[in-house]
């Protein structure tokens, strides 16, 4: 299950990552892209949602 994921990089500038997130490592979140993974840092997320209906009509969870 996708789920954009809104974060600031460091000019403050929003960027938009969309994925699958595989889990956490300490401060950040692993997420899945379509061309590689991303390490995104947790403090830098301002918001998320999920874009793909769950096969168990169940809400996702993007942390582990």
């Amino acid at each position: 299950m996708r789920f954009a994921i809104d974060t600031l990089d460091e000019a403050g500038n929003s960027r938009i990552y969309i994925g699958v997130p595989l889990g956490r490592s300490g401060d950040k979140l692993r997420v899945q892209l379509r061309n590689g993974e991303a390490e995104l840092e947790i403090d830098r997320i301002t918001d998320w949602f999920q874009i793909d209906q769950a096969t168990s009509e169940e809400r996702g969870e993007l942390f582990y």
